[in-house]
Parts: C-alpha cells; sequence; structure tokens
C-alpha cells in the first residue's frame, strides 16, 4: 500500500459518490481531514437519488426538479426549505441542519461532461482547488464483471465528472463492503490493485453530530458505518436479504488513487459522456442494464408487496433471521418486509416500532438478539 501523504493541505469540494447517504458520511470525514492533513472542505456536492419508498420517481433528479435552489453560476445549492416537485421527497434537505457546510446538487442530466462543468463552477464559486470523493461500500472500484454489482452508476459517474474537471481528485473509501455488493476477495482484490492505503478508523466521537439522522434517513451502508464507529459489531440483513457482516474492518477509510480506479473502472465508459441516457447506454453496454433500469423494473413489478403484515409478522420474521445467524435487520429492510411505501407510511411504522419494540430500536438498525460484542476490543474477519 502506499503512503497516505497523497491527501495534502488544500481547499476541497467532498463529493458524495452514491448520493444522499454518502453525503452524511462526507461531511463526518471533514474534522478529520482538517486534523490529519490540513484539507478544509468548504462545501459538499450530491445526487438527489433516493430510495423508491421515499422518492417513487426511478433514477436521480435534475437542477428542474426542486423549488427553493440558491443557484451559484452552473451549480445550486439545497437549503433546509428546498422542496422535491411532485410525489416524493429528497433526503438531502433534511439533511442540510445536519451538515454546517453549503450541499451542492449535481444534476446528471449532460452525462459527465455538464457534471464536470458543475463542479468546475462550484470550485470557482467556493473558491477550491481539489475535490474529495467519498464512497461508502466501496462498488466504486467495481470493473463491472462483479455478479454482486447492482447500483455502479452514481459512483461511477461521479469519479468520471471529477477526473473531467482537471481539478486534483482524491478518492476516499469508507465502510467497505458495508453496501453488501462485491465480495471481500473482490474488494481486497481492487484495493491492493489501486494501491490503498489507511487514512484512519473512525470512532464514536466522530459521528456523534450525525447520529440521530438515522432516525429518519433510509441509507443502509452509511447508517451501518456510523454505528459501527459506535461499537456495535454483529451480522446484519439489509435489503433484498443480503447479509452484512460489521467487523472492526467497517470502521476503517481508505485513500485509493482516484485515476488508477478511473482508468480501470465504470468510470472509465462514462468519462465522454454527454446526457444520461448515454450514461445508461455505456452502463447497459457493460453490465446488461442499468441502475435506473432496475428501478424502473421494480416500479412495474409491484415490489412494494409486503411480506409481513403487522408487529407480529416483524417479530416471526426477526426471530428466524435470528436463528440463521442474524444479529440485525436494518430498518429500511423492516420497511421493506412491511411495505411502508411513501414518508407517511416509513414514519407510521417507525413510530409504531418505537412505542411497542423500543428494545430493539437502535437506528439503523432493527435488533433482534444480542449483537456479538468486542472480545478484548478485536474482531477479525478482516480484509487483509
Amino acid at each position: 500500500m502506499s503512503d497516505s501523504s497523497r491527501l495534502v493541505a488544500s481547499k476541497a469540494i467532498a463529493i458524495a459518490a452514491g448520493g444522499g447517504g454518502d453525503v452524511v458520511t462526507a461531511s463526518v470525514l471533514t474534522a478529520m481531514l482538517r486534523r490529519r492533513f490540513g484539507t478544509d472542505i468548504i462545501a459538499l456536492m450530491s445526487f438527489s437519488w433516493d430510495r423508491l419508498i421515499v422518492d417513487p420517481t426511478p433514477g436521480p433528479r435534475s437542477r428542474s426538479d426542486f423549488d427553493g435552489l440558491i443557484h451559484h453560476g452552473l451549480v445550486a445549492e439545497v437549503t433546509e426549505s428546498t422542496r422535491l416537485r411532485g410525489p416524493g421527497w429528497s433526503t438531502l434537505p433534511p439533511l442540510v441542519p445536519h451538515l454546517a457546510l453549503p450541499l451542492l446538487l449535481m444534476d446528471p442530466t449532460g452525462g459527465a461532461m455538464d457534471l464536470a462543468a458543475q463542479v468546475r463552477s462550484a470550485a470557482q464559486a467556493f473558491n477550491a482547488d481539489a475535490l474529495i470523493v467519498v464512497d461508502v461500500g466501496g462498488d466504486i472500484l467495481a470493473e463491472g464483471h462483479e455478479a454482486g454489482l447492482r447500483s455502479p452508476l452514481a459512483d461511477s459517474l461521479a469519479l468520471a465528472a471529477a477526473i473531467q474537471s482537471g481539478l486534483s481528485v482524491q478518492l476516499l473509501i469508507a465502510g467497505v463492503g458495508l453496501d453488501g455488493e462485491l465480495t471481500p476477495a473482490e474488494l481486497r482484490t481492487l484495493l491492493h490493485r489501486q494501491n490503498s492505503t489507511v487514512v484512519t478508523e473512525l470512532d464514536a466521537d466522530d459521528v456523534s453530530m450525525v447520529a440521530d439522522v438515522w432516525d429518519w434517513h433510509p441509507s443502509e451502508a452509511n447508517g451501518i458505518f456510523c454505528i459501527a464507529a459506535q461499537g456495535w459489531r454483529g451480522t446484519v440483513e439489509t435489503q433484498r436479504g443480503a447479509i452484512i457482516s460489521v467487523t472492526d474492518d467497517a470502521t476503517v477509510v481508505y485513500a485509493v488513487d482516484a485515476s488508477g480506479v478511473a482508468a480501470h473502472s465504470l468510470a472509465a465508459d462514462l468519462l465522454d459522456t454527454m446526457s444520461l441516457e448515454q450514461v445508461e447506454q455505456r452502463v447497459r453496454a457493460r453490465r446488461g442494464y442499468s441502475d435506473i433500469d432496475t428501478e424502473r423494473h421494480r416500479l412495474s413489478a409491484h415490489w412494494e408487496q409486503s411480506t409481513v403484515d403487522s408487529i407480529d409478522g416483524i417479530d416471526r420474521y426477526a426471530h428466524a433471521a435470528s436463528f440463521h445467524g442474524v444479529d440485525a435487520l436494518t430498518i429500511r429492510r423492516v420497511l421493506e418486509l412491511a411495505g411502508a411505501l411513501g414518508a407517511g407510511a416509513g414514519d407510521a411504522l417507525r413510530d409504531q416500532l418505537r412505542r411497542e419494540r423500543p428494545s430493539n430500536m437502535r437506528p439503523p438498525l432493527y435488533l433482534v438478539r444480542h449483537p456479538h460484542m468486542p472480545v478484548d476490543g478485536v474482531h477479525k474477519t478482516g480484509l487483509f
């Protein structure tokens, strides 16, 4: 692994590669970057691309989908009062009070080329000279052939735009494997191949300012990353039944060679794209389908039908999961099982669980049995 000195003092914009949840982790990393490297994060950038239970429109949203944005040249700032037009809602505006930094919307309509122009405009407006791309989970490293890869479009497009911007780009990966896409062996290989280095490991103090975000935010990987930093260890069942092992490796943050990743990942196919449709075509050429196709299919297939129909049904499911070695379900998984769609239904079920199953509720997790606690501080089932 290389030396982490590739991170240098700068004024930087942090790009949340995967969207709203990654914004939370990017904001968490700002204090560490300032303390250890003198890097001053002065703004955050993110797509507005939420789960269908939050926003029932497939794919990332554009500037034209919002009211109440503040425009800075080619880029727009999200405020607490910004609102998504039409059905559903965006998780970006409610995050604003938790961030203490300007939050800028990444509009993917014009592909990587236009997105790169937005990044340059943001850098000019906020006097930045570098970019820090933040990915939680590690699927940004994917080369495209990995069987478990489900959602590479946002990460790959964000990295392609960052590279095309012409600014200095650093890539940080946190919570490796917590998105349940690439296997530990694939991640281990890719991290070594891309000259990664451990930058830091986060603890409870680092994530304390965003702890209550998971009372409502649906992001699984970022929520698990934060609760791992608080010390929780165990096995988690996430959406669509994926199983995640939360070990000490979950709190590690890696610096990775951004140019190397861009050259050997799906981002390489997207560098010259000029529309979101072209981005989808390039992803389909490599994968056979795009992330947005998956969302379209789920809507047309009436994916919202529930598996459980009551709190007692959740109890029975959780009890069965515990016998298969599961310590917790994500609350997002519970909402999925119950078919609790939309903000209203999701909030209602969360409130009911808080009242009737308070000992199970540890957002973002719904505990089904006592988690495995560290023995002498050691949990080593890691990548290396």
